[in-house]
């Protein structure tokens, strides 16, 4: 049994209401007590790479050119869930060009381009033919979500190619993460004993362990002021979602709310945004997957 993951399981059933986000409630000192205990908890680094065409499941691209190629021609498999995060050195703009989307086979398998943009507004968009991605000219970020159904039919993967056509102003600070909800595990950002810098935007994105639920704590140390100038953004893959993408923006963690719990039974994607002025010394954010059994076994 994961003893972290099973207090954490037993804190959302006895405190919150699953899959909420609470904002502006006073201390929930559990959590603070949750983080320090010694559970137990790897802490987590940013996730980093070299390489220009990806080809395996999960990774980040910094380079200002290339692509992923994942199963082009390879059957996907059921329930499968992969995310990259382009984010192409410093990038203000962007081309995005699908060669070959295979056959999707079923609606249950998507694959989804997220445009984020720093101070503005995000979009995901469905891609389902190649040819040019129209609405990512003004993207400051890409994350690509391939996600499978259990009808998976004759679904195969795809081949997209990008490349930066701007360059952006971001701090050269942000940092993306992909992390796997099944090892317990701490996420200290940010990642340098330092305060963050002025015009951030990093990603975190939460793997699901299938079957299980992902608890995720939020504990802020200080972030600017008590409004959003610098602030959380989380969104929750639904798979049963009737809409044609299936992220959905589930709300914002703020300077005013000092812990909160997000859960959800799938993928989550959360982003970190400063703004141009004042800077604070971050967050944590602690994860791991529980289940019903989790904490009787």
């Amino acid at each position: 049994m994961n003893f972290f993951a099973c207090i954490l399981a037993v804190a959302v059933a006895s405190q919150f209401t699953a899959g909420s986000i609470i904002q502006g409630h006073s201390e929930k000192q559990p959590l603070q007590e949750i983080l320090q205990f010694d559970s137990g908890l790897n802490p987590i680094a940013p996730t980093q790479s070299d390489s220009s065409l990806l080809t395996t499941c999960n990774g980040v691209l910094n380079s200002t050119s290339g692509g992923i190629a994942y199963k082009a021609f390879e059957p996907i498999a059921a329930n499968e869930r992969c995310v990259w995060t382009i984010r192409g050195g410093n990038a203000g703009e962007f081309s995005l060009n699908v060669l070959n989307i295979g056959s999707l086979g079923s609606q249950d398998t998507q694959v989804i381009v997220t445009c984020l943009r720093h101070r503005s507004t995000t979009t995901h968009i469905n891609v389902n033919q190649t040819g040019s991605v129209n609405g990512v000219s003004s993207c400051n970020l890409l994350v690509i979500t391939l996600a499978s159904g259990s009808d998976v039919s004759d679904s195969t993967g795809f081949v997209l190619e990008y490349s930066v056509l701007r360059a952006g102003s971001l701090s050269s600070r942000s940092r993306d993460y992909i992390v796997n909800a099944g090892n317990a595990a701490i996420i200290s950002y940010p990642d340098l004993p330092l305060s963050y810098t002025n015009s951030e935007l990093s990603t975190f994105v939460i793997l699901p362990v299938r079957g299980s639920t992902t608890n995720l704590i939020y504990v802020r140390d200080l972030l600017e002021g008590t409004t959003c100038y610098d602030l959380l953004a989380v969104y929750r893959f639904n798979a049963s979602s009737t809409l044609q993408t299936k992220w959905e923006y589930a709300g914002r963690l703020c300077g005013n709310v000092l812990s909160d719990i997000v859960t959800n039974n799938d993928l989550l994607l959360i982003t970190f945004e400063s703004d141009h002025s004042v800077v604070g010394t971050g967050f944590q954010l602690a994860l791991a997957a529980s289940n019903s059994n989790q904490c009787t076994s």
